[in-house]
């Protein structure tokens, strides 16, 4: 079940699916989550000081300084509370937004279920104490453990799940799609293109909505 490093999926090869997600670790205990298509521009990052911090990669900074005249590769930065075990992030995929997509060669991914109509695939994040044996309700749609990452002092463990979306989830989602339209306005992108809606507030608790860039206003 431990790993250095996951690339996940919602869907199955030549069908239906999300972008592929990139969840890995180093040994002193930092953790670090990326869209693929997205890999090479912006990542999250978990460090082992319970610092975390959201922006532009460091192979990306100086582009980002010269486009975006921003001189902080970190967009946002937060902290983790003093806990055995923290839900870090969630990755929200709604099945409306998986793609037709031509075969992927990857045999690394690991594929998810593609959840079922109207509802979410959530991929989670949770680091807790090392040694720390994460369990999950039964009673939850889809739930699984897709598996852990160790370092030398927490572990991260990753889970799957389908979500029914209440009122306060459609509106976040309502709301990452006028957000997105109005990004991708008067701009044409290849079928396919996904986009990664990371939120801002005050908590720890953050989310990523996956979004494909394909809708109409």
């Amino acid at each position: 079940m431990a790993k250095e490093q996951f690339r996940l999926a919602i869907g199955s090869p030549s069908k239906r699916q999300s972008g592929i997600w990139r969840i890995w670790s180093i040994p002193k205990g930092d953790i670090y989550v990326a869209n693929r298509c997205l890999g090479g521009i912006y990542k999250a990052s978990f460090h082992k000081d319970r610092k975390c911090q959201f922006g532009f990669t460091k192979e990306y900074a100086e582009k980002a300084d010269e486009r975006f005249g921003r001189n902080d590769r970190h967009i946002e930065k937060w902290m983790l509370p003093e806990a055995a075990i923290v839900r870090a992030v969630q990755i929200l995929i709604p099945e409306s937004e998986l793609r037709d997509s031509l075969k992927t060669e990857d045999k690394e991914i690991t594929w998810l279920e593609t959840p079922p109509s109207g509802s979410i695939g959530t991929i989670s994040l949770f680091i807790t104490d090392k040694d720390f044996e994460l369990n999950i309700s039964s009673n939850v749609p889809g739930a699984k453990i897709v598996g852990r990452l160790n370092t030398k002092i927490r572990w991260a463990w990753i889970t799957y799940a389908f979500t029914t979306p209440d009122d306060k989830l459609a509106t976040v989602i309502e709301f990452g799609r006028r957000r997105l339209i109005s990004i991708i306005a008067n701009t044409s992108y290849p079928p396919g293109t996904r986009a990664s809606l990371w939120d801002s507030k005050n908590s720890y608790d953050r989310h990523v909505l996956e979004l494909a860039c394909d809708i109409a206003g």
